[in-house]
């Protein structure tokens, strides 16, 4: 994963290094003395679709009890938490993916390794087949400042990156949701996941999420349950609530009138946690809903759909 933080979330971050590298010192040993279990692990992916911009929730289960699993798509590692109702002690495992906004089209491959109680290896390998996705390009006009920021708020936005990293960076170990997200609000969308964005002429990152129309002072509700990350006001995107759903997976609610929860509180499916506004940089009021798997965006109507919950369309 992108963004993890040496400070807040080093002791995180090195428990789970080691634990990649003990797997796969195991494995290579494994491999060597031709102990690797015979029967694979079972890779099932469940997605909206898979293509630049979605989220993959990748559920692992194996025949014997493990000790430990790791897995990467793309060489690019995923978080596994254990996942075991109904599967047996060290059956299951389960974890967020992500298919990066500029991911080529193509096969994918996507690789488990995990170590058994008695030392022994399993693994298993499953290619995905990526679509191709273009996206569409806005042009907006805004106050200079929030497209050059002057002098005197540069050491804040210095100070907020650093908090987000820090944010974004963890790897709560809390059980992920299992089943789909409601609307923070139920106005349409006004813009397009992904849009390529020039403020004043100047072109900037893509959008990393879709703004809902909300008449100043609606409930903005938490799409899923998990626990607050962040509510505070940030330069960019004013009064924001960041919810940390487990495994690394975080919804973004910005450009708040005003804050409802805590830093720390637990947040149910449906909890209003603030309301809409137009602070920070807009054009007008309404509610900006993302969705980030560390610190890379992905599109938030995906956690709507229930293929992405093991609905009839997983894969």
């Amino acid at each position: 994963m992108t963004g993890w933080p040496r400070a807040a979330n080093v002791e995180c971050v090195e428990a789970w290094t080691g634990a990649r590298r003990a797997v796969r010192a195991a494995a290579a040993v494994a491999l060597a003395a031709g102990t690797v279990a015979a029967d694979p692990l079972a890779i099932e992916v469940r997605a909206r679709a898979i293509a630049p911009g979605e989220p993959l929730r990748v559920v692992v289960t194996s025949a014997v009890p493990l000790d430990a699993v790791e897995a990467d798509l793309r060489d690019d590692p995923l978080h596994l938490l254990l996942d075991d109702a109904g599967a047996g002690g060290g059956r299951r495992w389960a974890g967020w993916a992500l298919v990066p906004l500029d991911a080529p089209a193509g096969d994918a491959v996507l690789e488990v390794h995990g170590r058994a109680l008695d030392g022994s290896a399993v693994e298993a390998r499953r290619t995905l087949v990526v679509e191709s996705r273009s996206f569409p390009e806005e042009r907006l006009a805004v106050a200079a400042a929030y497209v050059e920021p002057p002098l005197e708020v540069r050491e804040r936005l210095a100070r907020e990156r650093v908090l987000l990293e820090q944010v974004y960076g963890a790897r709560a170990p809390f059980p992920l949701p299992d089943e789909a997200f409601v609307r923070p609000v139920p106005g349409e969308p006004t813009s397009v996941f992904g849009t390529r964005r020039l403020f004043n002429g100047q072109p900037r990152d893509p959008h990393p999420g879709i703004d809902l129309r909300a008449a100043p002072g609606t409930p903005v509700r938490a799409a899923g349950p998990g626990r607050v990350a962040l509510a505070r006001d940030l330069y960019y995107s004013g009064n924001t609530v960041l919810v940390d759903h487990g495994g690394g997976m975080f919804t973004v609610y910005a450009h708040l009138s005003s804050l409802q929860v805590a830093e720390g509180a637990e947040a149910a499916a449906g909890q209003v946690i603030g309301l809409s506004g137009s602070t920070g940089r807009v054009t007008g009021p309404h509610l900006h809903w993302g969705a980030k798997l560390g610190e890379r965006p992905f599109d938030p109507t995906a956690l709507l759909d229930p293929a992405l919950w093991g609905g009839p369309t997983s894969r």
